[in-house]
């Protein structure tokens, strides 16, 4: 048994996406038929890289649902409502995306109607952990933070020239200053996450939730304990303790998605077929990637 076979690596598929779109948005890729091919070509760099560095015995991509709206939409309508509009090759790459996927031989899912991508890879990296695996989250979404345990990690790949980073509870701890991973759920909830528009307490800043944190632990015991406070700050907590609970709601990945079991064999990466991989690469003109693509997977191509 290889190091590797008790880890498993979960791709947090659109912010690779778009990071993938945006390196090159200054200069896109086409092929001689006109298709943006600067997502695909740079989440298959990633992939390949992945692969050939980490070596994975078993991996999954997951996307958000296909349909439907989170629950969290429904719960605050505001929810990510500043985002900006999906590019149009974005959609378009997400076909190729899978196919690529499919010919690699490495598992892909969508998370459940109602939830987003990020509850799955959590209820997922759980069940995995409760089975003795070590997980690697590769995401560049700073919301896994909260999952980080001695078992699951959050895995930022390299990018900008710059290097992996793989991230613990060590590495959380002195990122935000608080005790435990978990603690920057209540961090945010009492901030406020621009970000994903979600508003926590008016008038808190992060030196004062993370003063609350050290002093109280939870946002729970921090609105339960307003009699300790004063002033406006007193005033805007105890108006606004809904907005708190909301926030914190919103913040919260869901770990324990129903009628989900882990089953270890859905995950395993097989060895793919290189006639598929040369077809799909060919088709969208990925001549350098094809070479690299060669060597990693130890085929030799035809002529």
């Amino acid at each position: 048994m290889n190091n590797n076979s008790k880890k498993l690596f979960l791709i947090d598929a659109y912010p690779m996406i778009y990071q993938s779109y945006y390196a090159y948005r200054h200069k896109h890729l086409f092929t001689s038929q006109g298709l943006n091919t600067s997502p695909i070509i740079n989440f298959t760099y990633f992939l390949i890289n992945t692969l050939n560095n980490e070596k994975p015995s078993y991996m999954a991509t997951i996307f958000d649902p296909r349909q439907g709206v989170s629950f969290r939409k429904k719960e605050y309508e505001k929810y990510k409502a500043h985002r900006k509009k999906t590019p149009e090759a974005i959609f378009i790459a997400i076909p190729y995306i899978i196919k690529i996927l499919k010919t690699f031989k490495i598992s892909f899912f969508y998370a459940p109607n109602g939830y987003e991508a990020d509850d799955f890879i959590g209820t997922i990296a759980k069940k995995a952990e409760n089975k003795g695996y070590i997980i690697y989250i590769i995401t560049l979404d700073k919301d896994f933070f909260q999952l980080v345990t001695e078992n699951i990690k959050v895995y930022i790949p390299p990018f900008k020239g710059n290097t992996k980073k793989i991230l613990g509870i060590k590495e959380i701890q002195k990122k935000y200053d608080v005790n435990h991973p978990k603690q920057v759920i209540d961090l945010w909830s009492m901030m406020g996450d621009p970000s994903d528009n979600i508003p926590g307490l008016p008038g808190i800043g992060k030196k004062n939730a993370i003063k609350f944190i050290k002093k109280y632990g939870n946002l729970e015991k921090l609105l339960n304990s307003t009699h300790d406070l004063n002033g406006k700050i007193k005033e805007n907590i105890e108006k606004n303790k809904d907005l708190g609970l909301l926030s914190k709601k919103l913040i919260t990945i869901v770990t324990n998605i129903p009628f989900f079991s882990f089953h270890e064999e859905k995950f395993y990466v097989k060895k793919p077929n290189w006639n598929s991989i040369k077809k799909i690469f060919e088709e969208l003109e990925f001549i350098r990637l094809l070479k690299k693509a060669n060597e990693y997977f130890q085929f030799k191509t035809k002529e």
